[in-house]
């Protein structure tokens, strides 16, 4: 009897272990991978999740591989696009319609105010791979690769623990510290900053003609951004709009249709803002995190010694002393580039820019410029 008791204690044991859920840390916390590095960490409501056996991400996630997101509250679709393909994600109907009008039922889903498409279906209709890994940590690494990747997913998954552990610490550090009530600016509001006038780049010798440029959109002046999203979204164009803390405090309702249209968030600093720069983003950071429920490592600073040393946390983009100008991104034939305008300057740049055939792409954390 004691024996039989013994036997039935332990399978008890077996099976509450099988049943037992993932730790809090793992479960709390998942990344995207773009070939061999690691640019996007989910946490919160955007967590990867399975339904029928399929990977679903969040929508704005297919940006980190050149695959533009567009979401269409009239029509209530989203559509994933790239210069050779499309799919159109009816959240009405349950269906996905590619461009030669083919429509299957693999639709999206919409789960805590976040839309979520099939992972490596809509990723492989672009000609991208998809892979779902685990970390020695329990943590979800959605894996694109594009061909250019050089190491395979075990090697990948191993090389990319060090980071994973880092960021991991980075997220619980900031978990783990007390909410502070956000005091109101005594300063006089942040107001929109003169547009610097075009013409102050030195350009000694035209550039022979050849490959378009590449332009990378920062949008900066939270005061103007509605008016630059309304000229991205009928140009069809990605960018990544840059808030102080007092602009993402400010404009809540303006960050959530941001992300809600596709389009990415950064942070940079007030040139009025006394504090350390670590600070500073410290806080816008938390602003972020307060509006949308996440954080982000994508900043554009000063081009100071003191940024630089930020390197090594942050995804730092500098902004020079001397604006690069439209006019000045046209000519630069076969290179990447970072545009940094507000809407009094994006219209005309993006006639400009356009007229020279100029190829636009977002602006991620892997993003190399030349």
């Amino acid at each position: 009897m004691r024996k039989r008791l013994l036997h039935l204690l332990l399978c008890a044991a077996l099976v509450l272990s099988l049943l037992a859920v993932p730790t809090a840390g793992a479960s709390n916390l998942a990344f995207v991978a773009v070939n061999d590095t690691i640019p996007l960490t989910l946490s919160g409501g955007e967590l990867p999740f399975y339904t029928n056996g399929v990977c679903y991400v969040p929508y704005t996630v297919f940006s980190s591989v050149d695959i533009y997101p567009i979401y269409s509250a009239s029509a209530n679709t989203v559509t994933l696009t790239d210069r050779t393909g499309r799919l159109i994600y009816d959240l009405n109907g349950g269906s996905v319609t590619d461009e030669n009008n083919t429509t299957q039922p693999m639709g999206a889903i919409l789960r805590n105010g976040v839309i979520f498409l099939p992972a490596a279906f809509s990723a492989t209709h672009f000609g991208v791979q998809c892979t779902v890994l685990t970390s020695a940590g329990g943590y979800t690494v959605v894996r694109f690769t594009t061909g250019s990747q050089v190491y395979d997913d075990s090697l990948f998954i191993t090389k990319a623990e060090n980071l994973i552990a880092y960021r991991v610490e980075q997220y619980e550090s900031a978990q783990s510290k007390p909410e502070q009530p956000s005091q109101p600016e005594t300063s006089t509001p942040t107001t929109p900053t003169t547009p610097q006038q075009p013409g102050t780049t030195t350009d000694p010798e035209e550039p022979e003609e050849g490959e378009p440029v590449t332009v990378h959109l920062a949008i900066t002046d939270g005061a103007t951004m509605a008016e630059s999203l309304a000229l991205l979204q009928a140009e069809t164009l990605p960018a990544v709009f840059f808030f102080t803390e007092q602009e993402l405090l400010e404009q809540p309702d303006l960050v959530r249709q941001l992300t809600v249209s596709g389009y990415s968030i950064g942070l940079t600093v007030d040139s009025r803002d006394e504090r350390p720069l670590e600070e500073a983003l410290r806080a816008a950071n938390d602003a972020l995190d307060a509006v949308l429920g996440r954080k982000t490592l994508l900043c554009l600073l000063p081009d100071t010694a003191e940024a630089a040393a930020l390197e090594d946390r942050y995804c730092v983009y500098y902004r020079p002393s001397v604006r690069l100008t439209a006019t000045a991104a046209a000519k630069s034939h076969g290179e990447s580039v970072l545009l940094i305008c507000d809407s009094t300057q994006l219209s005309a740049g993006l006639t400009i820019l356009q007229e020279a055939e100029a190829k636009f792409a977002q602006l991620t954390e892997t993003t190399v410029l030349s």
